[in-house]
């Protein structure tokens, strides 16, 4: 470049890299060369050194202008000559990129036009540095440069997409000031930003203000329908909307407004599913010539999509002379949410057989809506091939993938999938929290992988990662939830308490609190149980979901032994659901109340409910644990028969489990033998249980060797086939039994009963002597033991270990874990009221006996809890009629 300089500035030329030698020696130096030389700039390194000459040369304080001055401009800007030398320095800067270059310079320029102050603002929100812009705009206010009409929707601009109401607040106090409030342009600017950072009331304030003035255009109603819209405020955007076609045709527009006008509105159409609106701004589109439109089209597409009509949504696209990759993946997205999944990923096929662009959207559209369908493994497969095709995942997709690793139980590939996140900065690093809502959302998707992986260490370390005041209501329900469902109910009850305390309280919805009434129910916590109801009560945040909620009440009650409460829920409710139905009725069949089951099948049938394979499996397990063989084996005939139903082994175990129960254990052995498919370990168990009460050893001894084949033994059917042998005197198989279990590392589950006092609840073991009140428990199971021996009652030895003496069996049977229990219960419960007892697993037959005769000598309901129905003993007689 210098060596091609006109004759002219030779002087320059041969001190060009010792100006301040060329100042020394008195060589005239001319402004209007080094104005030419910063016209060939190509780069910043190339500006700096001429600037440097610049300042050694001493021109930068000369007070002359640029005389025939063209410097380069900005890309895709128009150029701005400028009037000194320092301008001219700062746009060559600008046009190579170097804005922190252009800033020091220009703040030593005296006075520094607006415009160029305006050009870095712009260049800095373009590179995404939206505190620089900010920053920049203070410091020209420092220079002495008082802001444009210009710079100011620049800087709001800024402000909004940060997103910061406080200086957002200060910018306007500004324009205020500066006599800027009648410029619609700023108004239109203040309206988009206060929206942009979630203060609609200040938003609306402005836009009041400007209509008043009669300043406004079709940008300031576009940007006051858009906040209302990103607000969820749907109603008053088409109410807002409905006002601007009337007016605002009346003012000077054009075709891009009236685009953005339709696009804004449709959004809150689909929100709402309000079809005869959406199909009014589909005709208003036609009418103004804008429907046409790729952007139009799209937002058509998902209008209708999201108000059910697919076939709208299709004539839209196949009307669309111009196809993006977004109108493709309206549609598949449509298919999506409306559950046509076939359509989805047969559209999706399409698009890759004909090389159609697939993005981001398309892959996340198909991946979700395979995760959305339990097609987990599909929605992996997927994934991969995303992948390896070259497309990078979003937020999106990696939550749509953790939802199907969670539904598959896949820790493996959940803990990949959590690695890839982190190393593409798809997630903040540990200890770290970005705070952004995308980041909350993978955090909130990963405790609810690692939860649903029974992983409660790693999920705890994710969730314990996220500050107080970052945690939504969707972070503590996740990990509620996953306690509640997986793992320990108890640590769900005290999440729940952390959730709504103060000062981070976050309120409950409604999801929150089926989950901790799930765990109210697993733990039999009635007390607790009765206090969520309580909070729901008051509350009128769950009026909308009331029926959902209120089917979890129905099955926390029936679960916590209380089914008349349960019942009093299922009568008031307005709505009912075939789950409601279906709760109801297995809460009466777990405690042993056919009939009032199969009176509410009968209701439900009248309802106009149409039973399905769950309703009937419901319905045969009440007449199983009520002994109702004939009405259960009519139902099971009449769901081929009259409902066209296909019996599921489930409905076939359950069928077995009658017939073998009341003694036909022929009949139940040929019904399997005769099923049209293979017996699960559900048939199986079922078989061996019966085979208990009945002492039949061969068939329990062909149930086992089917349950061993199948992987599906445990220590329960051990147990059984144990006792089975013991019951009929078989000592040496007894010890073959326990042999093989702790040769096979297979231990017993030690018993386990719990019950709630006026102080808590309390745990006890076989034999336990570890509660303070362990003494009195002793004395009191002493004094009942001997009064209902003088009743009658007769130790069944039977259930106490063969290797002991009689005696020495009878002292065993006292300390049961349930008799513990009992005693604990009768020491802290007021007379009159129940005593509820739960056991993990199924009660002693001794403790049954037992309990039948105690309950004839204390004014207490005795209601005992097991892994397969609920005792009520009373009045010297249990729900069950001996038929458990």
């Amino acid at each position: 470049m210098l060596l091609n300089l006109p004759k002219a500035v030779k002087p320059i030329g041969v001190w060009f890299l010792s100006g301040a030698r060329a100042a020394c020696i008195g060589v005239d130096v001319y402004p209007s060369h080094f104005a030419s030389l910063l016209k060939e700039c190509k780069s910043a390194n190339t500006v700096h050194q001429i600037h440097q000459q610049i300042i050694a040369s001493g021109l930068l304080s000369l007070p002359t202008p640029l005389l025939s001055v063209s410097l380069p401009a900005l890309p895709s800007e128009p150029f701005i000559s400028p009037r000194s030398l320092g301008t001219g320095v700062v746009a060559s800067y600008l046009a190579c990129g170097a804005t922190d270059y252009a800033l020091l310079v220009l703040e030593r320029v005296t006075p520094s036009p607006a415009v160029w102050w305006n050009l870095l603002i712009r260049e800095h929100i373009k590179q995404g540095r939206l505190d620089s812009a900010i920053n920049v705009s203070c410091r020209m206010l420092r220079a002495g440069t008082r802001p444009d009409h210009f710079t100011l929707p620049h800087v709001l601009k800024a402000c909004g997409e940060l997103p910061s109401y406080r200086c957002g607040s200060a910018f306007h106090g500004l324009i205020c000031c500066n006599g800027f409030e009648s410029n619609v342009f700023i108004c239109n600017a203040l309206v988009a930003m206060y929206s942009r950072c979630g203060s609609l009331e200040e938003a609306s304030m402005i836009f009041d203000e400007i209509t008043q003035r009669g300043i406004d255009d079709v940008i300031s109603w576009n940007s006051i329908v858009s906040a209302h819209v990103k607000s969820s405020n749907a109603w008053t955007a088409l109410d807002l909307f409905s006002k601007m076609t009337l007016i605002v045709h009346e003012k000077p527009t054009n075709e891009r407004s009236d685009i953005i006008s339709i696009v804004n509105i449709l959004p809150a159409c689909g929100s709402l599913k309000a079809v005869p609106q959406t199909k009014e701004v589909h005709g208003n589109a036609i009418r103004n010539g804008t429907f046409p439109d790729v952007f139009v089209g799209n937002a058509l597409i998902d209008a209708y999509a999201k108000c059910g009509l697919m076939e709208n949504a299709v004539k839209v696209f196949n009307m669309m002379e111009f196809k993006d990759v977004v109108s493709w993946n309206a549609m598949v997205a449509g298919y999506s949410q409306s559950g046509n999944f076939e359509a989805a990923f047969e559209l999706f096929k399409n698009m890759r057989k004909e090389n159609t662009p697939l993005d981001v959207v398309t892959w996340t559209a198909v991946i979700a809506g395979y995760s959305q369908r339990g097609c987990s493994h599909e929605a992996l497969n997927l994934f991969r091939q995303m992948i390896f095709s070259g497309s990078l995942p979003n937020c999106v997709t990696i939550i749509s993938v953790l939802s199907a690793c969670a539904s598959l139980g896949a820790f493996s590939q959940g803990m990949e999938i959590h690695a890839y996140s982190l190393k593409n900065c798809l997630l903040t690093l540990d200890n770290d929290f970005g705070g952004e809502d995308e980041d909350l959302m993978v955090y909130n998707a990963l405790i609810d992988m690692y939860s649903k992986c029974r992983s409660f260490k790693a999920a705890r370390s994710i969730f314990d990662d996220i500050p107080l005041e970052e945690r939504n209501v969707v972070t503590w329900t996740v990990m509620i939830g996953g306690h509640a469902q997986y793992g320990d109910s108890n640590d769900a009850l005290k999440l729940f308490v952390e959730m709504i305390s103060e000062p981070y309280g976050v309120a409950p919805n409604a999801y929150t609190i089926s989950c901790i009434l799930m765990a109210c129910a697993h733990l039999a916590a009635i007390r607790i149980g009765k206090q969520i109801h309580a909070y729901v009560l008051r509350h009128h945040r769950y009026e909308s979901s009331a029926y959902f909620v209120a089917n979890c009440l129905i099955d926390m009650y029936s679960k916590c032994g209380d089914v008349d409460t349960a019942r009093h829920v299922f009568d008031s409710m307005s709505q009912k659901s075939a789950i409601s139905w279906t709760s109801m009725m297995t809460g009466y069949g777990m405690h042993g109340r056919g009939s009032e089951a199969l009176d509410i099948f009968d209701k439900m049938r009248k309802a106009g409910f149409v039973p399905d394979d769950i309703t009937f499996l419901v319905v045969l397990y009440a007449c199983s644990h009520c002994g109702m063989v004939d009405q259960g084996l009519s139902y099971f005939d009449s769901m081929s028969a009259d409902y066209g139903l296909t019996p599921r082994a489930e409905h076939y175990a359950c069928a077995i489990d009658l017939l073998a129960r009341s003694g036909r254990l022929d009949k139940a052995w040929k019904t399997v033998k005769d099923m049209p498919m293979e017996p699960t370990a559900v048939v199986w168990v079922a078989l061996l249980s019966a085979c208990r009460v009945h002492s039949n050893v061969e068939l329990a001894e062909h149930a086992l060797n089917k349950l061993v084949e199948m992987n599906a033994e445990n220590d329960g059917s051990y147990t059984l086939i144990s006792n089975i042998y013991a019951t009929a005197g078989r000592w040496k198989d007894v010890a073959r039994i326990r042999h093989l279990m702790k040769k096979s590392g297979i231990k017993k589950r030690p018993g386990c009963s719990w019950v709630q006092g006026q102080k808590g609840t309390a745990s006890f073991f076989v034999g336990d002597r570890s509660h303070p009140l362990s003494p009195q428990i002793y004395a009191l199971l002493e004094s009942l033991i001997d009064r209902i021996k003088a009743m009658g009652y007769v130790p069944e030895t039977n259930f106490a270990l063969h290797d002991v003496d009689e005696e020495e069996k009878n002292n065993l049977l006292v300390e049961h874990s349930e008799k513990l229990a009992l005693a604990y219960g009768l020491l802290t419960t007021s007379p009159g009221c129940p005593i509820r007892i739960t056991k993990n697993l199924r009660v002693c037959g001794d403790c049954h006996s037992a309990f039948t005769y105690i309950s004839k000598i204390v004014d207490h309901e005795i209601i005992v809890r097991d892994p397969s129905r609920f005792h009520h003993f009373k009045n010297g007689s249990c729900s069950c009629g001996g038929y458990w």
